[in-house]
């Protein structure tokens, strides 16, 4: 690095020095080792690069060729927030899926805080070895605990100026469903700090008739008085005492979706009141017809009930 003629280390104080020469160093500094994309464009030469790595890639992706796959490395590039995760990923020519996980964002709104995306020259998922709760344990749980035959991946170290992350790359991948609804936030967190299912969704034997009858939620047994949590911001809609039910909380969300919490011991919300995604609203009790302390949960969207296990998180709970 040159200095201009008027600068040097003994005009300056030597604390002042080693300030302005860390001011002086690029922006990619958080990224030391990896090359920066100056622009998503053809005319910078390091974005041409990764474009014909990921040709490179699809050619060998084809399973009647007998292509390589290029070896994995890195780019990064810096981010101002000006454009989404999901118009980057397009002009990068890699699913939003691959970014998402190799920068540890939970949330499209989370990728418009980073300042530098750290960018693979090929698609897949990146599941973080020691992960974070949240996100990251779904990745893993649903990945790396995985006791089913799988697709190959490899270990991968990732540094810059906060240490080195290790994560396990699973060339071309994506999102599993349950994946790409919590990323997307059109999923419901688990309503208990943890539960077992002791009844699913669908028609099953009434336990207090022995008839047949449709179950329109499921139950989630759990200790008397444990915490239960809306499982998505909303509205409380609804707060009563049912003869069935017990004690209830009803919950408007965007999007048509409104969720039931039943059989309570008691209610920690009032009607209209706002509530965030985690928001204790009651406790478990075994009020109403309950054979014994559970939760009653329903998802429901326009009048009609869901099965909530595809939009829970379940993978995380102890059996």
């Amino acid at each position: 690095m040159s200095f201009p003629k008027w600068f040097h280390p003994t005009s300056v104080g030597l604390s002042r020095f080693i300030l302005l020469l860390v001011l002086m160093l690029p922006c990619s500094a958080a990224y030391p080792d990896y090359p920066e994309i100056k622009e998503l464009k053809s005319g910078d030469i390091l974005f041409k690069q990764l474009q014909e790595d990921l040709q490179k890639y699809f050619a060998a992706a084809v399973p009647s060729t007998k292509e390589s796959f290029p070896p994995l490395r890195f780019f990064i590039y810096h981010y101002s927030g000006e454009k989404d995760i999901f118009s980057i990923a397009a002009r990068l020519n890699l699913p939003y899926d691959t970014l998402a996980t190799l920068n540890s964002v939970e949330n499209p709104a989370d990728f418009r805080k980073l300042e530098h995306v750290l960018i693979p020259n090929m698609p897949g998922i990146f599941v973080p070895v020691s992960p974070s709760p949240g996100f990251q344990e779904i990745l893993y749980s649903l990945r790396a605990q995985s006791t089913e035959p799988g697709g190959k991946f490899q270990r991968v170290i990732i540094s810059d100026r906060k240490g080195s992350r290790a994560f396990l790359f699973y060339l071309g991948e994506s999102f599993h469903t349950l994946e790409r609804a919590y990323f997307l936030n059109i999923l419901f967190r688990f309503p208990l700090p943890l539960g077992r299912l002791t009844s699913g969704y669908g028609m099953r034997k009434d336990p207090f008739t022995g008839h047949p009858r449709f179950h329109h939620g499921i139950d989630l047994a759990a200790p008397a008085g444990t915490d239960v949590f809306a499982a998505r911001d909303g509205i409380v809609a609804k707060a009563g005492t049912d003869s069935v039910l017990g004690n209830y909380v009803f919950i408007f969300h965007k999007g048509g979706f409104q969720t039931l919490y039943g059989h309570l011991s008691s209610i920690k919300v009032s009607l209209k009141q706002r509530v965030t995604s985690g928001t204790i609203i009651g406790k478990v009790g075994s009020t109403g017809m309950a054979t014994g302390p559970h939760l009653h949960f329903e998802i429901r969207q326009k009048d009609g009930s869901k099965d909530p296990v595809p939009l829970l998180p379940l993978e995380r709970q102890k059996d």
